[in-house]
C-alpha cells in the first residue's frame, strides 16, 4: 500500500510537474493535451 502511494506520488509529478528538456521543456501532460509549448 505504501508503495502504490509513493508510486502514485512520483508518476504525478512526472507526469504534471516536472519539465522534460526532449519535450521542449513542457511536461508530458502538456505535451499529450496539445499544449503550447514553453520556453525556449
Amino acid at each position: 500500500m505504501e508503495m502504490e502511494a509513493g508510486l502514485g506520488g512520483w508518476f504525478s509529478f512526472y507526469n504534471h510537474e516536472r519539465p522534460h528538456q526532449a519535450l521542449g521543456y513542457r511536461t508530458p501532460a502538456e505535451v499529450y493535451r496539445g499544449a503550447a509549448a514553453v520556453g525556449p
